[in-house]
């Protein structure tokens, strides 16, 4: 492979992970061995090689990385060779992460209804557009006479879990002392994830951010019970993983107690 080119060899296109959700990268790459960059408090991704292997003069890379912030990433600027040689002959390891909310969310908690004769330009033209519709769905109803058997129903591809979904598991073996120190942080990157995203606290870094979060009313709780499960006895703490949960399963409906400063006091 030619410095020049920006196409790494046998590249995978990688899925698109949301915030907090680990995405993963094969390449095979020129040049001494690399390894991942040690993340510190201002990285928007975190990046491991969880496997290496000879390709000819190449190495073969799997490379599992975790988005803070929704956005592209070259995941280029997140790697360094072993040997503290340049890596300018690496071609581009463009990734991208998306939010846990929608692109349209304008940060509104709960969804305004639009009047149907504000949409249709008065109460007049609203109830023309009724009648026509009505009128319609007669003439419908006349044309086909009797009611179609429906055919048998198509199976839709898998819903995604939802956050509480994700975050229930976790929280059991947290509580009964049973979660990993990698399960742990996958819980609070979860919760650091979606609480940014939510507080509008991405200026702030994820050290910070984390601070702050830890003092909110409503962002804090189930920060605070992992905090407290640590120095009980394994399987000690009475958890109500219903009250934990309830921020989480219906997130649009929730208020948001209290507010957060641009940085922890």
């Amino acid at each position: 492979m030619h410095a020049a080119d920006n196409t790494p060899l046998h590249s995978s296109k990688p899925a698109i992970p949301t915030v907090g959700m680990e995405g993963r990268l094969e390449a095979t790459l020129p040049g001494t061995m690399l390894e991942a960059k040690i993340a510190d408090e201002k990285s928007l991704v975190i990046l491991r090689i969880a496997e290496t292997r000879p390709h000819g003069t190449l190495t073969w890379y799997d490379m599992r990385y975790v988005g803070l912030v929704p956005g592209r990433y070259d995941l280029r600027s997140s790697l360094v060779r072993k040997d503290g040689s340049k890596t300018d002959d690496l071609p581009k390891l463009e990734v991208e992460v998306s939010g846990l909310l929608p692109a349209s969310h304008q940060g509104d908690l709960v969804q305004q209804p639009r009047s149907l004769a504000r949409l249709f330009g008065g109460y007049r033209e609203t109830l023309i557009v009724v009648g026509i519709l009505w009128l319609l769905a007669l003439l419908a109803l006349f044309l086909i006479g009797r009611k179609k058997t429906p055919g048998p129903a198509q199976l839709g591809a898998p819903a995604q879990p939802t956050l509480a979904e994700r975050l229930s598991p976790l929280i059991m073996k947290a509580a009964a002392g049973q979660l990993s120190i990698d399960g742990k942080a996958h819980l609070e990157r979860l919760l650091l994830s979606y609480w940014r995203e939510r507080l509008h606290l991405a200026e702030l870094s994820p050290g910070d951010a984390m601070l702050s979060l830890r003092q909110h009313p409503e962002a804090g709780i189930l920060l605070r019970a992992l905090e407290d499960w640590l120095h009980r006895p394994p399987g000690a703490a009475h958890v109500d993983i219903q009250a934990l949960l309830q921020p989480y399963l219906n997130p649009a409906e929730q208020p948001i107690a209290g507010n957060l400063a641009a940085s922890p006091q």
